[in-house]
């Protein structure tokens, strides 16, 4: 298809990248490599309930990271927990497709914030956040203290 006849057949909304989220055993690699070979630089994180730091390029929080007592700190262990994509697109119609999807997903809601989280689990363990306006849409996925973003154990059907 065209991408003129992909406008009209796909009324899917309009998706950007919007970061990548890792757990770190240590903030050295998010130092050394984000900080100082690329230049991204600590900054505002909302007040999860779990601790972690966001990097920004700019005025974007690319690196969500996680702090991850499991991964070795004296290596700067990194592990990939999810990409995320954000839209100014209603979430509700996004929520039925995926009820109609073999994709497991979870929902959740940034605290102090006005985004809302959707976590879909794509074959072979990749997770993908869907950011988008928090509509009021019920949650099914709650932070705590020791649990951060849903994983592949969070998402199996």
């Amino acid at each position: 298809m065209t991408d003129d006849a992909n406008k009209g057949a796909n009324k899917a909304p309009a998706w950007r990248f919007d970061h990548l989220n890792v757990s770190a055993g240590s903030h050295a690699v998010l130092d050394g490599f984000f900080g100082d070979i690329m230049g991204l630089a600590p900054g505002y994180r909302p007040p999860f309930p779990f601790p972690g730091a966001w990097l920004y390029a700019g005025d974007q929080a690319v690196i969500h990271a996680v702090d991850d007592a499991r991964l070795d700190a004296d290596a700067g262990a990194l592990q990939v927990g999810h990409i995320a994509f954000r839209s100014d697109g209603p979430a509700a119609p996004v929520i039925a497709q995926l009820q109609a999807s073999p994709w497991p997903f979870r929902v959740a809601r940034v605290p102090a914030d006005n985004t809302l989280q959707i976590f879909v689990m794509l074959p072979g363990g990749l997770v993908i956040e869907l950011d988008m306006p928090d509509d009021g849409t019920n949650v099914d996925y709650a932070y705590g203290a020791t649990r951060a973003a849903p994983g592949q154990g969070d998402l199996g059907r």
